[in-house]
């Protein structure tokens, strides 16, 4: 249960900071590849009083290999999750990142060795029913933003179920800070590349996303080390109705029917995943 209280965190965390993605990319013309850089900044930022208070041990890291590949795949799933956001509307680019738990459990099984009970199989193929009565009405020819969605959603399953291999030796301080550091430098060249220099209040909003971003990595690092990968990925699926309910408060997308029709089955299908593993023998 803490696993799973940690990422429907991480899932709330993560769809407040996409509106302010979606927000200075209408209003500010920042581009996904120049918020990414800033998300990372930001991280680094708020981390260094814990590490200065902590010292440089905090830091140690047992899998430097790993450590880099990892944010390599995790910063190629922000920049394209960033991209999506910025190319279709917000609720469809966040429907096709649910492709997540699929790869998860795909990288579980290949590289963790996890074994995925059938209660989790249902979970998350209940998900994706969800995800495509709620697709299914506005799905028409294949969009750039579309392949681009998709795409982040299998760099983030690989670097996932990586962090969860590094928290078998590495502290949770550790894996978020390198995290962040190791994506900033794969980040920079992109960004300078359509770099739009922030005026006013744009720097704040730039650092309150960064600081959500922060909040949603810290939290799904905690859900990924305190269980199974397979089991805490569905639980993003509730990022459907919350993405549903602040796109229409923010930017007026009207959710039809269809969407909140899926985002019931996704309900059904994360509770009885819920209930499941709070009865199974321990």
């Amino acid at each position: 249960m803490k696993g799973i209280l940690w990422m429907a965190s991480a899932a709330l965390f993560f769809s407040l900071a996409f509106v302010i993605v979606r927000h200075l990319s209408a209003t500010a013309n920042i581009g996904a590849f120049e918020q990414t850089f800033f998300r990372h900044a930001t991280g680094i930022v708020i981390l260094l009083p814990f590490i200065i208070r902590r010292g440089l041990i905090s830091l140690k890291t047992q899998q430097v290999g790993l450590n880099i590949i990892r944010n390599f795949a995790g910063n190629a799933g922000m920049s394209l999750s960033f991209l999506s956001m910025t190319l279709i509307p917000l609720g469809e680019a966040v429907t096709l990142h649910f492709a997540l738990p699929l790869f998860v459990i795909l990288f579980a099984i290949l590289i963790l060795r996890e074994r995925v009970g059938l209660h989790r199989w249902v979970a998350m193929f209940v998900g994706f029913v969800g995800v495509a009565i709620a697709l299914r009405p506005g799905f028409g020819d294949i969009h750039p933003g579309m392949l681009a969605a998709i795409g982040a959603a299998a760099a983030y399953g690989l670097s996932d179920v990586l962090l969860r291999k590094l928290s078998h030796t590495d502290m949770t301080l550790s894996i978020v800070f390198y995290g962040f550091a190791l994506q900033l430098p794969f980040s920079l060249p992109l960004a300078i590349n359509e770099w739009v220099t922030p005026s006013g209040a744009e720097w704040a909003w730039l650092f309150f996303m960064g600081g959500l971003a922060f909040l949603a990595q810290w939290s799904l690092s905690r859900a990924y080390i305190v269980a199974d990968a397979s089991l805490v990925s569905t639980v993003m699926f509730i990022r459907l109705p919350i993405i549903a309910v602040l796109g229409f408060m923010f930017f007026g997308e009207v959710t039809d029917l269809w969407t909140w029709v899926g985002a019931a089955v996704i309900f059904v299908g994360t509770y009885y995943m819920a209930r499941r593993e709070t009865k199974a023998p321990r």
